[in-house]
Parts: structure tokens; sequence; C-alpha cells
């Protein structure tokens, strides 16, 4: 603790109170839920507790040691019972109790109390640290009350300090079930006191687990303040403080509060700052005298929030003076600006202040709505708040608009990426695109920061990411489509883990384990290997992959069904073992599993996606629509429009100048339909193998047929779109 202030005095005794928050001792690992992670039961013979499991698939329970025993020893899916059972013990014990799901395993500490008449030898801090896990007796003082609902709090003694977790009292109840509650066990801050009780350890804090308990002695010193709310203006408040014991050192940990020696009446003098947050913010004044230690816990009530949502000052009327909200968080940077986001939109804020903010910083910025380069901006900034920082910033899955880059627009800051080679000079960082006249237009980073590496890629192709800010001409002519870059890197053709190009599950797994995580959402093709559960009630599936099927390689934790629909009785049976599926999703390592996160859904089964679009130029099939009408008899006049990836080319005929090729929603083989002598931009003849590749994204137009039961777009048909590209 940095202590901001010390102030020494003698004073004389009194009284204490304990203030405290609540929080619930409940085990949560993902999918599998217990009531509690630690029990203890007495010393006699068939001794038990029983104990809440929820899980979302079957479980098994296993004992570590022969002295107790579990019931039952499996269950399903859903809320369950499990009863522990321990035989008599002659001595205080402790083991384990293994609950399994899957992959997934929950441990359990189990404690049985040693008999009446047998004593535990008493152990200091240090001893409790560095010994087994086993009951042990402490004598040490109350430093800090964190729950009164269950009776957790810190007890510290002059070789360190351990977390209780969990008190009884001498009916074996907790405090919220015990009459009087946390005040009728007489517990406070300063209290010498005696526990015994099992020890744990949870995520490296040492613990002893619902403790029995004796005050040895009441706290020596006494405040008038335990805790105290406080306004989000300046003031003053007073402090009594009496002891029994000399001398007394006074601190505070927040240089927000300042505490003043004694009073002619005898009181300390607390002088506090105003608030001008809108977060509570909590400082720890600090009593103590020999063998003795009191807590005065201030909380300061932050301002209430006002300003504008980005979303609303979008609407708003250029030249309208408005003013975010401090919830407005910081998302990208430039030399000149920031990126400000309320989570749904965002507005590019331009002038130094806002450029010497950090990312992930919540912002109250004060200044002029405008329009430039045909999207919102804010300008003539009169004033930048910083409210909070370190915010999690995450972003959404960037738009390529390579492809379609020379007619591109939008009125919004949209999140898009562009690849192209980039040429810097001096402040000037140009792409130019292929296949496009750089003397017609060009992609320009806007004022990147150091950090982006830019001058670094100089001459280099490169994938640009970040917000769009606009387009604009400059005098000689040429367009500029501008990007405000949250990321810079060197091309890659092809890119893996995008629908044309999956992970192979597998392949995914290897690389999770290995350490590299792939950024944002990623698609990946394997077979299912096993199927946990299909939970209906919360709509998602528990499953796993792999590229051939064989093993259980990349777990699909929670995934949804197509498109992110929850899963129905209806659809409960749509996935199998066996199956081929492209899920997508964001993925990491759970302990050492890898899988793919909550919130994940299903792109295609067997290669069929769910059916969507309409035939038209604007709505074009997708193929599962398509060859389903086809297969189901329905009679489709005219010519329509198709959209899916190649997956097989049969041939390039040069000769005639047409091709044969096969496209699926997800580019595998499992449902395809033919592309018969199909023609290229415009009807044109095809004059190069190499138009054409597998993966490529095309849409297609012209008349459908069923020839011996294959789908296929019959001759003459001719390509719309590849890649995005329409000519």
């Amino acid at each position: 603790m940095k202590l901001k202030y010390i102030l020494a005095s003698f004073v004389a005794a009194a009284t204490l109170m304990v203030g405290c928050t609540v929080e619930e001792p409940v085990s949560q690992l993902s999918g599998l839920e217990v009531s509690n992670d630690y029990v203890t039961v007495a010393a006699d013979a068939q001794s038990s507790a029983t104990i809440t499991v929820t899980a979302d698939e079957a479980w098994s329970a296993t004992a570590s040691d022969s002295w107790f025993s579990v019931s039952p020893s499996n269950g399903s899916a859903g809320q369950s019972s499990l009863t522990i059972t321990a035989s008599e013990a002659s001595s205080a014990r402790s083991g384990e109790v293994h609950i399994k799901m899957g992959s997934k395993t929950k441990i359990i500490s189990f404690n049985q109390s040693a008999p009446a008449g047998v004593e535990v030898p008493p152990s200091t801090c240090a001893e409790v640290i560095a010994g087994e896990n086993i009951t042990y007796k402490v004598v040490g003082t109350v430093t800090k009350i964190a729950n009164d609902q269950y009776g957790n709090w810190y007890l510290a003694d002059d070789t360190g300090e351990i977390y209780i977790y969990g008190t009884f009292n001498s009916k074996g109840a907790y405090p919220k079930d015990a009459d009087g509650g946390w005040a009728g066990f007489g517990i406070e801050v300063g209290d010498q006191v005696m526990v015994e009780g099992p020890k744990t350890v949870y995520n490296g804090v040492v613990e002893l687990v619902d403790v029995s308990y004796k005050i040895v002695q009441k706290s020596l010193i006494d405040a008038s303040l335990t805790t105290e709310t406080l306004a989000p203006a300046a003031g003053k408040d007073t402090l009594l403080v009496s002891s029994k014991v000399q001398p007394v050192l006074v601190s505070v940990d927040a240089d927000w509060v300042k505490v003043s020696d004694l009073t002619s009446d005898g009181n300390y003098l607390l002088e506090y700052e105003e608030n001008v947050r809108t977060a509570d913010r909590t400082a720890t004044i600090t009593i103590k005298a020999p063998g003795a230690v009191k807590a005065v816990t201030l909380t300061q009530e932050g301002v209430p929030a006002t300003g504008m949502t980005v979303t609303e000052i979008m609407a708003a009327e250029d030249g309208d003076m408005v003013q975010t909200l401090p919830s407005t968080v910081v998302v990208a940077l430039t030399t000149r600006g920031a990126v400000i986001s309320d989570g749904q939109n965002v507005l590019y804020a331009y002038g130094n202040s806002a450029a010497a903010l950090k990312i992930g910083d919540g912002v109250k910025v004060s200044a002029k709505k405008t329009t430039y380069n045909g999207v919102p901006e804010l300008t003539d900034i009169s004033d930048v708040f910083v409210d909070s920082e370190g915010n999690t910033v995450s972003y959404p899955d960037a738009k390529d608009i390579t492809a379609k880059v020379v007619e591109y627009t939008s009125s919004v800051a949209e999140y898009i990426k562009y690849s192209g080679t980039l040429k810097v000079s001096g402040n000037y960082y140009n792409l130019e695109f292929d296949g496009v006249d750089p003397a017609t237009l060009q992609g320009s980073i806007n004022y990147p920061i150091d950090a982006l590496g830019a001058k670094d890629f100089n001459g280099k192709k490169i994938t640009v990411t970040g917000y769009y800010n606009g387009s604009n001409t400059n005098k000689e002519g040429i367009k500029f489509v501008n990007i405000i870059a949250t990321k810079i890197a060197e091309f890659v053709d092809n890119p893996k883990g995008t629908l044309k190009n999956p992970y192979e599950a597998t392949e995914l797994a290897e690389l999770l384990k290995s350490g590299t995580v792939p950024e944002g959402n990623v698609y990946a093709r394997g077979i299912i290997n096993k199927i946990d559960n299909v939970n209906t009630q919360y709509g998602n599936a528990q499953y796993w992959l792999s590229t051939d099927g064989s093993a259980a390689d990349l777990e699909v934790y929670r995934g949804f069904y197509y498109g992110g629909e929850k899963f129905t009785e209806e659809t409960a049976e749509a996935i199998k073992v066996g199956d081929e599926v492209v899920v997508f999703g964001k993925v990491k390592v759970y302990g050492e599993t890898p899988e793919f996160d909550a919130n994940n859904y299903l792109v295609t089964i067997n290669g069929k996606a769910a059916p969507a679009g309409s035939g038209t130029a604007e709505d074009p099939y997708n193929i599962t629509k398509l060859v389903n009408m086809l297969l189901a008899g329905e009679t489709i006049d005219g010519e329509v429009y198709a959209k899916g990836i190649i997956s097989q080319i049969d041939n390039v005929n040069l000769q005639f100048g047409n091709a044969q090729y096969w496209i699926s929603d997800d580019g595998g083989k499992k449902y395809q339909m033919e592309v018969y002598r199909g023609l290229w931009f415009g009807g044109e003849k095809f004059t190069s193998e190499d138009q054409i590749a597998l993966g490529d994204e095309v849409v297609v137009y012209g008349k459908v047929k069923v020839y011996k039961e294959t789908p296929e777009f019959d001759a003459s048909n001719k390509i719309i779109s590849l890649n995005g590209k329409t000519e």
C-alpha cells in the first residue's frame, strides 16, 4: 500500500462497526456449476453433506480417498443433488471430489473435523501458508471484512495473512442463516480471533474454509466512522479515534483524501476533493497501534453521467455543439485525433486534445458536430475529459472493400479493410490498388500513429484495417478512399480462416495449442467426432471436431444453429456424428482445450447452408436454396442469379471459350451444383485457364435445370461477379 499521509497521536478507548460487500461462494466452470466448492462435515460416522450440481451434459463423480463416498456417482444434464458421506474420523482430514464432464473437471474440497477432545495444535499464518491442506488453528487480527453473508474476511499475524472463506457459528450456520446475521457473530476489524478450519488454495490465495471461531480480544482501537458514503462534491468530515495502546498511526491510501492532525476537540479532520468522474471511488483510512488495527472505508459517489451517445450525435444538425457521454470509448487513434465509440457507432474527433488520448479511454468530448468528406465528425473541440482508462476494446469483422473500392461509398465510418501497395511520401501514406489506375483512385491512411509501423511497409503490398474516413478528390482529379488504421499487415493472398479458405479443424486445434490465437471470428471445417449435448433449453450444442472425424481435436462450445439461431426441438437432430460442418466464431484455448468460444454458429452442415436469396441480382440464391428447389422438382422459369464458392473445376476449354466447374456455399463438395459450359463476364469467352480458381466466390447468371439427377446451370450461363469484382 502506498501511504499518502501518516499521522501519530495519543488517544484513548471505544467501539467498532464493519462495512462489507456480498460475494456468493458458488463455483462455476463453463457448463458445469456446483453450489459449493468447499464442504465440511462432523467427525461422526455417516456425517454427510449435499451439494447441487448443474451441468450441460452427463457427468461423473469420484472420491479421492476411501474414507468417504459420493452418491450418485454419475448424473445427466440439468440440476442434480450429490451427497458426500464420511466414515468416523479420529483426527481432522481433507480429501477431494472430482466431478468430470467431458474434458472439464471440477474439484470440490471435502473436509472432516476432528472429534471432540482432539486438539488441533496452534499455527501461525506463515505455517498455514507453507503447510499441507489439513485443518489448522490460528490466532490473528481481523484486517478486513470481505463478505457478511457467508463470513469471508482476512486474518493476519506477525508472520503473514490468510483468507477466511466462510464462518460458522456454534450452530453450524453462516451469518445469512443465523439469528442476528453477521452482527450476531460479533467479529469486527481489529478484533483478535482464533479460528479453526481446513486449508485450501484457490487461484493462488491460501484460505481456511468454513471455520469455527472464538473472539480472543476485542479491538483496542475505536473510531467514530467505519464506513462512510460521500457525495461527489468536495467536503469535510471528522473522525474521532480512541485507543487503549499508544502510539496511534493514521494513514490513507488515496490522494483525493487528506487527513489533518487532531483538532481542538480531539477529532481528525478529513478533507476530500470533488469526484469529477462517473465511477465511485474508494479510500481506506488505516489506524494502527501496537497489536491493533482499524480500517475506515470512504466511498465517494461519482457524478451523474450527462451527454449524448455517438448515435445521437450522428443524428444532430451540423454546427450543433455537442458533448459525448463519459462512457464513450476511444477505439482508434491518429496523430491528429481519435475515433470514439458508443458500442454501436463511431465518430472521428479531430483535434490535438483527442490525439493525446489512449485507446481504451472513456471520454467526455465537447465539440461541434460536422460532416467531413461525407462522414459525420467532431471538430472544434473545446474540452476533453478522461472519465476512465483501460476499457476493453473489440472490433467488428472488417468489410473487405478491395474488389469494389472504385464504387465504394458510405455515409458512416464503417469498419473496413483494403489491400494495395503502400507509397509513403512525407506525411502521405497512399495505397495503389491492383487493376486500378492510381491517377484516378488511391487509398489513403490518415495520419497513422507510430505504433502501426506504417513507414516500414513502404513499397510493399499490405492490408489495412480500420475505420472509413470518407472520400475526397484532389486538384489533380485523384479520388482518395480514406481510412483510419487500427492494423497494418503485409498482404497474404487467400488468408486462412475465411469462408473461401477455412481452417481445417485439426489444423486450427494445433495452431491454438501452439499459442497462436487468430484475431476476431474465423471459419473452420471439420467432421463431428462426438456430440456432448444439444441443449434446447438454451438453444446451443456442445460437440467436437477433427479434420477426418477420427478424434475430438477441437471443441465447439455452446454453438448455435445456422446464423446464430437457437437449436429447437425440431432442429435438435440436425447434427450427427460424421457430419461435415463449417463453424464460424471466435476461438481460444480454455485450460488445455482448443475450442470455439460460446456464441459460435453453424455455416453449413454437409455443405448445406440455411436457404437464402430470391434469385435476383440484388439478392441471388445461395446454392443450398437453388439446389433444394431443383431437386424438389420446382419449375424455375427464365434466368436466375446464384452466389457460391468454386468447389471443383473440371476444365476450362480455350477452344470453345467456356468452363465447366462446380459451386457450393462453403467451397466443399458435399452439396454443390454444376456450372455447365459457363462463359466469362458479359458472355465473353474464356481466354486463360487461370481466370478462375478453387475458392473463388462467384455470382453466376443463367438458366438452371436438373440433368440426370445433377442440378446445374445450363450452357451459356455467365459470370456476373468474381471475388466481388464485376468486370
